[in-house]
């Protein structure tokens, strides 16, 4: 039985690098009593995959673990025995069981949700209209979006406009899954969506630099946002996009 875990990362433990987390998890899953599946061999492991990894410093309500399972057990079962042994600032969203063939969480995601805001607001005297017009210009009526891209083999040159499925920049009183530990709630937040996966992986702050340097301004890319992941997607079988969170189901 392979069952899919929604979890979400947020205050301090932003600072905590995937490999801890996975570190963890394996510690909570071992104390929750939760009848995982262990691998064969001479250093039995347990059969544990994550979606792809969070930028540290980055807070997430959308992260995704695959585990297996030796029996069936109820849902709500797995949430309540797992979420008794969680930290604070980390909770379990949902727990939910995987159709036999469906594709791991590592493997299926295909794009990622966002929101950024500043970090240092009076670096960036934009009004919200203006910043949608500038947006317009960039994104709504580009028909290609050409930038350079560091990978670890050298410089590539990108087409940002096909990887960014949505990008829209709205009033932060209309916002709700923004980065938690802010004490204010922030009056521009940037909403994008966009493609995340072992082919075309772009950051969403790399979008962003580039959207402010057409215009002549030049950020410090992750330095100058606070950044949320909102949501994991995979696609459907008819190519739409959805939640990592859509493809199982309880029991």
């Amino acid at each position: 039985m392979k069952a899919r875990i929604k979890f979400s990362k947020s205050g301090a433990m932003k600072y905590v690098g995937h490999l801890d987390i996975m570190r963890y998890f394996q510690k909570v899953i071992r104390r929750s009593g939760i009848p995982i599946k262990y691998s064969e061999g001479f250093n039995p492991h347990q059969i544990m995959s994550f979606a792809a990894p969070l930028g540290v410093g980055l807070t997430s309500s959308g992260e995704y673990m695959d585990i297996e399972l030796t029996q069936e057990v109820p849902c709500k079962t797995i949430l309540e025995a797992i979420s008794n042994e969680m930290v604070e600032e980390m909770d379990i969203e949902s727990v939910k069981y995987l159709p036999e063939k469906a594709t791991n969480a590592m493997a299926s995601v295909e794009a990622s949700t966002y929101t950024l805001t500043y970090k240092h607001p009076e670096d960036f005297p934009f009004s919200l209209d203006e910043l949608k017009e500038k947006k317009v210009a960039f994104y709504d009526n580009a028909t290609s979006i050409n930038v350079v891209k560091k990978t670890k083999k050298g410089e590539r040159e990108v087409d940002l406009k096909p990887l960014i499925y949505e990008f829209d920049i709205v009033s932060g009183e209309n916002v709700a899954d923004f980065d938690d530990t802010l004490e204010t709630r922030p009056e521009i937040v940037f909403e994008i969506n966009i493609s995340t996966g072992s082919n075309d992986n772009i950051k969403p702050e790399f979008a962003l630099y580039h959207f402010f340097k057409s215009f002549g301004i030049e950020t410090q890319e992750r330095a100058s946002f606070f950044i949320h992941r909102v949501d994991m997607l995979t696609r459907d079988e008819d190519g739409n996009l959805i939640s990592l969170d859509n493809v199982g189901y309880e029991l």
